[in-house]
């Protein structure tokens, strides 16, 4: 997988965070917060070698990201919800090299 593809699948995710974790999935979506949990994870771990020359934003979007899913995790939408949108806005106003 590219930086690109693997960055935008991150930001989709970082999306559905923004909106359903951890408690407002639709109920066609069996997997919710769990297989979202993984997706984010997944993608976050697939980019985050690739990225060479933006360390500083590897570090914010690493702690923002530990601390959603640490309120996720508890059930709580905030602050999760809330540092969602700070790693979306790492993402989008930066291109991450």
């Amino acid at each position: 997988m590219k930086l690109r593809e693997a960055l935008q699948l991150f930001k989709e995710n970082v999306v559905g965070g923004t909106i359903n974790a951890p408690d407002n999935y639709r109920e066609w979506d069996t997997g919710g917060y769990r297989v979202h949990r993984e997706n984010l994870l997944h993608y976050w771990n697939e980019a985050k070698p690739m990225i060479k020359h933006d360390i500083d934003k590897v570090a914010i979007i690493d702690e923002r990201l530990r601390q959603a899913l640490e309120s996720f995790d508890r059930g709580d939408r905030e602050p999760g919800q809330s540092l969602m949108v700070e790693i979306y806005n790492v993402l989008n106003l930066n291109a991450l090299k």
